[in-house]
């Protein structure tokens, strides 16, 4: 039930059990408000119009359009979430663990670090992304959301042929590479040519030290509670949380 509309449910006096019935209906199934006519909602609960329109003048409407009308405004309304009175809210048992490791993540993401990312976000308006494996997913989380900012963003993997990158480079101000390991020889490669042809490189890797963190101009270390990366890469750790939430709080920060 969405307890935005539940407060209709009390306001009612001397309902019959046809009316609550359509009551009941619309608090059950909120999406149907604005959508589903007079006719089709009494077809829904099995009672006629008539039913409908003294439901909604018992309520203190003067027919179903201003009682719609009333349920959209509710539904706009930000939802509160309510627990059985019996149920106290409980966490998942990894939950402290995760806050503790996008905290330690936070530590090393210096201010400096976020005044260079934040100055190339406004000032570069062309970006080259990589990622090769899991990480392909990431860098193109990350390259829709340059593009929705308006930044020319391109997305490519090992599945591209390297001519791709070759033939491209230039045109491009920005090189972002995600890998988790920081040691894929695919990245390495593209981040090496990056640097040759003037391109500033800005690197995702796990915190541990990394060939591909070394060539970065910006590189964003993450904590990562695997204790080897390729033998835990399917795994469910907070890595890749991490990883959203930081690229998440870049963005915000660049943008405001």
């Amino acid at each position: 039930m969405d307890n935005r509309l539940a407060p209709l449910l009390t306001r009612g006096e001397s309902l019959t059990r046809a009316e609550y019935r359509v009551l009941a209906h619309l608090t059950e199934h909120p999406l149907l408000v604005g959508k589903i006519t007079v006719r089709a909602l009494a077809q829904a609960t099995f009672v006629s119009t008539a039913t409908i329109i003294r439901l909604c003048q018992k309520l203190g409407f003067s027919g179903f359009s201003e009682f719609i009308w009333h349920c959209k405004q509710r539904l706009a309304d930000i939802p509160q979430i309510s627990a059985p009175q019996s149920e106290t809210a409980e966490l998942p048992a990894a939950f402290a663990q995760f806050m503790e490791n996008y905290q330690r993540t936070f530590q090393w993401v210096s201010a400096e670090k976020r005044r260079h990312f934040t100055a190339l976000l406004r000032e570069k308006e062309s970006f080259f992304l990589y990622g090769a494996g899991f990480s392909y997913l990431f860098a193109e989380y990350l390259t829709k959301k340059l593009q929705v900012l308006g930044k020319t963003a391109f997305i490519s993997g090992p599945g591209d042929s390297r001519n791709i990158f070759l033939s491209n480079a230039a045109r491009y101000q920005v090189f972002i590479a995600v890998s988790r390991s920081g040691e894929t020889e695919q990245v390495l490669d593209k981040a090496r040519i990056a640097h040759t042809v003037g391109m500033t490189v800005v690197a995702f890797t796990r915190a541990s030290v990394n060939p591909l963190a070394e060539m970065a101009d910006i590189h964003f270390a993450l904590y990562d509670e695997a204790v080897h990366f390729a033998a835990e890469a399917a795994g469910i750790t907070s890595f890749e949380s991490n990883l959203v939430l930081l690229m998440d709080l870049l963005l915000l920060e660049a943008t405001q």
